[in-house]
């Protein structure tokens, strides 16, 4: 997850946007996984 959003910043700061934009899009899907999980886990009694 956190390769996609580097590699997008490296892109970024190297001045390609249109490989950045791509590796950002990448990173949305891991993202909300992430956050689908930690609501998952929230929702258990310890």
């Amino acid at each position: 997850m956190s390769f996609a959003l580097a590699i997008g910043l490296l892109l970024l700061i190297g001045g390609l946007m249109l490989p950045a934009l791509v590796a950002f899009l990448l990173f949305i899907p891991s993202l909300a996984l992430m956050v689908v999980v930690e609501r998952h886990a929230a929702e258990q009694p310890n």
